[in-house]
């Protein structure tokens, strides 16, 4: 039976990270991946440049895509723009994760995909873990079990049903457009904060190589609501072409983090992690995956279990996701409660602030300890 101090359950941005990262603390680590990859994911595919300190490694210019990303435009509910420069890293996840599985590979862990973990159990302090390795069965065994299997998690539906309801409350939706761009600048994140186009969060407008993504969330009708919204920006931004795909995303775990427990450690969207106010989660995935390698290496040479350091790595990252969530929730309860905290005055200060912790803040902090942006 093969034998492993690691096994990293997704071969997204925090199973790569964190099994790339045991890997490099000479911890024996196997990363698995139920697709085969290269595979699509619907994700916005944007970061900041701290991004590269986290997942551990520079992006090859080959990873990403031919425009940059260096500057926003915020629209307020009542029309009011904002433009501000934010450099910005921007790729596909389709590419990005399969140079991040080799990345794995690289520091010396194994990697297999078309490999499913169908169950798992404890083994003294350990797991015994059945695999389906491209439709042959077989068992392993792990000290550590490391949780990156995204917002569907088998690992976490096993441990706390309870997290998870009955069906998904509502939708995003990427549209991909080609076409005549108007008024759009290729170089440019739109995020429209307009509630009847998305109740949860901002709605989106960016490019990536030779198309245009235009995206929304809602709760009720969320294809209807995305169309609208691409209606939206066609009258007021001139855009003549059509769409060539759709794509989207939905989750039925409840908004509340669970980290795991004893040698179990959960990371990124499965441990809950996605902010909407931030509106982003990459970051998070690959900062919690960092902690959780760290944990598993204190653990190994403590004998005590992963949990009591990881704990106390994510008690600041938590405490933001907390705060984010209440804020969230607050700003969405009406169009009132939405227009005053999105006012220009309010944007231009959030925006002031994103830019000291990004130029000044996370320039003088250790990596596992800086700050997710926007603050």
């Amino acid at each position: 039976m093969e034998k492993y101090d690691v096994l990293a359950v997704g071969g997204g941005i925090a199973g790569s990270v964190g099994a790339k990262l045991a890997a490099r603390k000479n911890l024996d680590t196997l990363l698995i991946e139920k697709k085969e990859v290269p595979r699509h994911k619907t994700c916005s595919g944007i970061q900041f440049p701290y991004f590269e300190d986290l997942i551990g490694s520079d992006i090859p210019e080959s990873e990403l895509c031919d425009n940059e990303l260096f500057k926003v435009e915020m629209v307020s509910p009542d029309d009011e723009v904002l433009n501000g420069k934010m450099q910005m890293l921007n790729f596909w996840r389709k590419p990005f994760d399969h140079w991040l599985n080799k990345e794995a590979e690289k520091a010396g862990a194994v990697f297999k995909d078309e490999t499913e973990m169908l169950d798992f159990k404890k083994y003294n302090s350990g797991f015994k873990v059945q695999l389906d390795e491209d439709g042959k069965e077989k068992e392993v065994k792990t000290k550590y079990l490391l949780g990156a299997d995204g917002g569907y998690s088998p690992i976490r539906r096993k441990l706390r049903p309870q997290d998870f309801k009955d069906k998904s409350e509502g939708a995003a939706i990427n549209l991909y457009f080609k076409g005549d761009s108007g008024q759009l600048d290729p170089n440019t994140l739109y995020m429209i904060h307009k509630k009847k186009y998305s109740d949860w969060m901002f709605s989106w407008v960016y490019k990536k190589d030779d198309d245009w993504i235009i995206g929304t969330g809602a709760k009720e009708a969320p294809m209807e609501t995305c169309m609208k919204f691409y209606e939206y920006i066609q009258e007021q931004y001139g855009i003549e072409g059509k769409i060539v795909d759709k794509k989207g995303f939905a989750s039925e775990q409840a908004e509340n983090v669970y980290l795991g427990k004893e040698n179990l450690l959960m990371t990124g969207d499965a441990a809950g992690l996605v902010d909407l106010y931030r509106g982003v989660g990459m970051d998070a995935a690959a900062l919690s995956a960092r902690l959780a390698a760290k944990s598993f290496k204190k653990a190994e040479k403590s004998g005590k279990p992963a949990m009591n350091y990881y704990q106390k790595y994510m008690k600041r990252i938590v405490k933001q996701k907390r705060k984010h969530d209440k804020i969230q929730k607050k700003r969405y309860e009406s169009d009132e409660r939405l227009k005053k905290s999105l006012s220009k005055t309010n944007m231009m200060k959030d925006g002031l602030k994103l830019l000291f912790y990004s130029k000044v803040v996370n320039k003088l902090l250790p990596t596992d300890r800086m700050i997710l942006l926007p603050p």
